[in-house]
């Protein structure tokens, strides 16, 4: 039963890739992540840059490096040249206890750099008020945060999308009535099929998280969550693929799953705590706050399972009302 399986599986990869398709699908995540993290801000990033003279105290050249990105340079002729240059870059020279701050008048955040400097300078004045510090409740870019978790299950559509491509070209090509007098089953047909339909979304997910630098998050829950999810877009991939004849209109089918994806996340994101019980019947719901905690490292492996149980649920039902049409199209 495994090979027949594996042999179904290769030959669909060698059809996709002779089509460029699976390659396109594979590429995707990566593309979308990468353009995301153009779009984040690092959270260190700086807006000031600052160009010192190699012998300036090491304390303060450490104290500056923390607010800002220095360059150094052999002696004030250096620094003078450097600063002429087109981009944003102020000089610091230091004489004693006198810092000098060269620009060409076109920088921006000077007022940031004086700061910086006069509150080195004043550090033992002792004031007279409390500083504290507010969780606002991010625990890193919202951006990030949220983007991530958008293109993870988005992407879980994508093997859906190969599995219906996969199917169309079989019945294009006549060969999908053919399992009903061949040695393979029907249910090693569809393992066969679905095994990229489960592939292809973890390979997206892991790419994103690493593109986007979520290496310290628990990588076990991640695989659960995304092959959770996997999971319905197979089934619906399966449904839509046997009874479509052409590629266009079954991946406008496809596309019809964007919809309840968009309004899980969406609606995760704004929508008040107290309206959430909207969005319980979408597994998508499920799965965004399941991936949410996860990119937090707030996530333990009970609420996960109970968030995939929950998917896995909805799953069965839909499976439950798509079982006949999948199995009447694959006669």
């Amino acid at each position: 039963m495994f090979k027949k399986v594996l042999a179904i599986f290769k030959r669909d990869v060698k059809s996709g890739i002779r089509d460029f398709l699976m390659i396109y699908i594979l590429l995707a995540p990566f593309l979308l992540a990468f353009i995301l993290k153009a779009l984040v801000p690092s959270a260190g990033a700086t807006t000031i840059n600052i160009a010192v003279i190699d012998s300036t105290d090491v304390v303060f050249v450490e104290y500056l490096e923390k607010y800002a990105k220095v360059e150094k340079f052999e002696n004030t002729d250096k620094i003078m040249e450097r600063v002429g240059k087109s981009d944003d870059i102020f000089g610091l020279v230091v004489d004693n206890n006198d810092y000098t701050i060269l620009q060409q008048g076109n920088e921006s955040g000077l007022e940031m750099l004086e700061y910086i400097v006069n509150a080195y300078v004043n550090k033992d004045i002792i004031l007279p008020i409390e500083v504290t510090v507010t969780d606002m409740g991010w625990k890193l870019s919202p951006l990030k945060q949220q983007g991530a978790n958008f293109l993870i299950i988005f992407g879980s559509v994508f093997g859906g999308m190969l599995i219906v491509l996969s199917l169309v070209e079989e019945k294009m090509s006549n060969t999908l009535s053919a399992i009903n007098v061949t040695a393979v089953s029907k249910p090693e047909f569809i393992a066969g099929k679905g095994i990229l339909g489960f592939l292809i979304p973890i390979i997206g997910a892991f790419a994103t998280l690493i593109i986007l630098g979520f290496t310290n998050i628990n990588f076990g829950m991640v695989t659960i969550t995304v092959l959770s999810i996997a999971l319905i877009s197979v089934i619906i991939g399966f449904s839509i693929g046997v009874v479509n004849n052409e590629p266009i209109g079954a991946i406008a089918s496809m596309k019809t799953l964007f919809i309840p994806i968009m309004a899980s996340v969406f609606g995760g994101i704004f929508l008040a705590e107290r309206w959430h019980f909207l969005l319980y019947w979408s597994p998508f719901y499920w799965a965004y706050k399941s991936m949410d905690s996860i990119l937090l490292n707030e996530a333990v492996w009970g609420t996960v399972l109970l968030h995939c149980g929950v998917v896995i649920l909805i799953t069965v039902l839909v499976f439950a009302v798509l079982r006949k049409r999948i199995i009447h199209g694959l006669k």
